[in-house]
């Protein structure tokens, strides 16, 4: 019979092995806690490694004044990459594309800065603030009294244009051109004197028979490229600002190549360009994103003004460029090097060796591949066998509208009896692949459907190069120089 005592001893060294074991554990626990790396709540700087950093972009965190450094310097070193010899000595007048956008307000503030920086010895000679107003297509107020007070302080020429006036005989590269082409009720192009109907009129009944958003974004976009390139050139500035940032450049490239505007994709997407040859595009904010951009405005206390465009708050797939931009910024959230690499990947990208400059479609003024109508009729099938008529045109075509009154189709077929079908295949001739593509989505009805008077300038000016080229290849053999020399 065991003591009281005994027992004791019993429970007390049986109690000790169980704390035993619990130590232990608790100390296996602490030994693997240690030896994990936690990440800290707070971190420093990335650049100057002392402040706190309140800033993450990317992968990386920054403080606000190290942040500012950064933004700053990536707009310098694009815009002095920009800078030609000449512009060293007396400097450029230049045009600033403002849309008030916080791209292009950003921008317009960092190009202020920069060539304040020497008072003495200015980078740029003149600056000059444009803005097209775009209330027309929506039937709201106009945007350039908020635009003009929006850029007041900073004391430089600014010019509002309404985007209707496109249609003005000025708007050419003769400036006095006033014939247009017209798409008739039975399909046909015809040209002829600007008819009396107002801008606004005409820029209405074009935009209203385009039901597809896509066409009609890129109708807008490249009648305001048109009118920035010709407004720039008519005040004597060499080189034309816009606000495109990185992000804003990874949704073109990507949409662009949907819409089958590849072969110009770098053009359209570079940070430099002397296509237009006399106005070079400049797109110094290339390297920064969206994001960068809104933090840095609100740094700096900017206020962007809000316009609306046609697809403003609608949903994503209301076109490929709504699409590609929900796309590109939801991926973003999740992967945030998406844009940086569709970016510099787009970067990479080189003009083609075969563009020729006499090869530039009438309507977004971009280059197109010879014989590119041959190169479509081969490749993209556009009817039904079974619905094939033999009607004498191709049988490739959609709508062809071969009649005794117009006998020319808008699709560009082969059927020359008449000059009005002249008129068709030159103009079809002219355009590029993706603005073939969009013309076709111009429904046709009583009013009369009217493109801008320097479409129809094109046409005629590539009709006299041809011309010319036919006529010097029939006396090439009794000329006594050289086409150089001539």
């Amino acid at each position: 019979m065991c003591s009281i005592q005994e027992e004791t001893s019993l429970d007390l060294n049986g109690l000790s092995f169980f704390f035993q074991k619990k130590i232990f554990f608790f100390l296996r626990i602490y030994l693997v806690l240690k030896s994990v790396k936690f990440k800290p709540t707070t971190k420093n700087c990335v650049k100057c490694k002392t402040a706190k950093a309140i800033i993450l972009i990317r992968h990386s965190t920054y403080c606000k004044k190290c942040f500012q450094h950064v933004f700053v310097g990536k707009f310098r070193k694009n815009v002095e990459k920009s800078r030609t010899a000449s512009s060293y000595g007396s400097g450029e007048k230049i045009m600033v594309g403002f849309s008030g956008g916080p791209s292009s307000r950003a921008m317009l503030q960092l190009i202020n800065e920069y060539n304040e920086a020497i008072p003495h010895k200015r980078v740029y000679s003149e600056i000059v603030v444009c803005h097209i107003d775009e209330s027309l297509l929506l039937n709201q107020k106009s945007t350039i009294p908020l635009i003009e007070q929006s850029v007041r302080k900073y004391n430089y020429p600014f010019i509002g244009l309404y985007l209707q006036d496109i249609y003005n005989s000025d708007v050419t590269k003769s400036g006095f051109y006033n014939s247009v082409i017209e798409i008739e009720i039975d399909a046909k192009i015809s040209q002829q004197k600007d008819p009396t109907e107002s801008p606004a009129e005409k820029l209405s009944n074009l935009l209203n028979n385009i039901s597809n958003l896509t066409v009609k974004e890129d109708f807008i976009w490249y009648l305001k490229l048109c009118y920035l390139i010709d407004t720039a050139r008519k005040n004597g500035c060499t080189r034309l600002f816009l606000g495109d940032c990185s992000t804003r450049l990874s949704i073109k490239i990507i949409s662009l190549t949907s819409k089958g505007r590849g072969f110009s994709l770098p053009l359209e997407t570079s940070g430099e360009t002397n296509w237009f040859e006399d106005v070079i595009i400049t797109r110094p904010m290339k390297d920064m994103l969206s994001k960068e951009i809104g933090i840095y405005n609100q740094f700096a206390g900017l206020d962007d003004v809000y316009v609306q465009n046609v697809t403003s708050m609608m949903h994503a797939k209301a076109s490929i460029e709504r699409l590609t931009e929900d796309f590109i910024v939801g991926l973003e959230k999740e992967f945030p090097s998406t844009v940086s690499t569709i970016a510099r990947t787009g970067a990479k990208l080189t003009p083609s060796d075969s563009i020729m400059k006499e090869n530039r479609c009438v309507i977004c003024l971009m280059p197109y591949q010879e014989n590119n109508k041959i190169w479509q009729n081969r490749i993209i099938v556009m009817t039904i066998p079974s619905s094939q008529q033999s009607n004498g045109c191709n049988d490739i075509q959609l709508n062809c509208s071969k009649n005794t009154t117009s006998g020319g189709c808008i699709n560009g077929c082969n059927d020359t009896s008449n000059d009005e079908s002249m008129v068709n295949a030159e103009f079809a001739d002219s355009l590029c692949y993706a603005c073939r593509v969009d013309i076709r989505d111009i429904k046709i009805t009583n009013k009369k459907i009217i493109l801008p008077p320097y479409v129809a300038e094109g046409v005629e000016e590539r009709k006299k190069k041809i011309n010319r080229k036919q006529m010097r290849k029939h006396i090439e053999e009794y000329l006594l120089c050289s086409e150089e020399e001539l």
